[in-house]
């Protein structure tokens, strides 16, 4: 179970990139990007409104982030949780098809011996009878 709990790390890692790599381009952009002007980023006020928006609007992207990591972590968790019981429900199956095949053995051996006595009963019968007719 190392390799699932492993795989679920890296699962949970690869969702936290994709996400710091969204909220990245998401600021890039909200941001203006490249070579953005605007008259409310020339003045100091409008500057620092500007800014206190995007630190706002990050704050509330790392949240939803976070809440996402959470949800996919708990997601992963579930399926490993599934995983395990699935893997215990088919070793106990295939503990039962062995019991099943040995028991199979089992009554095919106590097959093959009935008939055996059957068929020794049934020449003794035959014999017996023979030896009464010649009587």
């Amino acid at each position: 179970m190392m390799y699932v709990k492993g795989q679920r790390e890296a699962v949970v890692f690869g969702y936290a990139l994709a996400i710091a790599a969204l909220l990245c381009v998401v600021g890039y952009v909200s941001s203006g990007g490249c070579g953005h002007t605007s008259t409310d980023a020339d003045t100091a006020g409008g500057n620092g409104k500007s800014t206190t928006q995007q630190v706002e609007r990050a704050e509330e992207l790392n949240r939803q982030a976070g809440a996402e990591i959470g949800t996919a972590g708990d997601a992963v968790g579930r399926a490993e949780q599934h995983a395990e019981r699935a893997a215990e429900l088919n070793q106990s199956a295939q503990t039962r098809v062995s019991d099943c095949q040995k028991l199979i053995g089992e009554l095919k051996a106590d097959n093959r011996r009935a008939k055996q006595l059957l068929d020794e009963l049934i020449g003794e019968h035959q014999a017996g009878e023979a030896t009464d007719a010649a009587h």
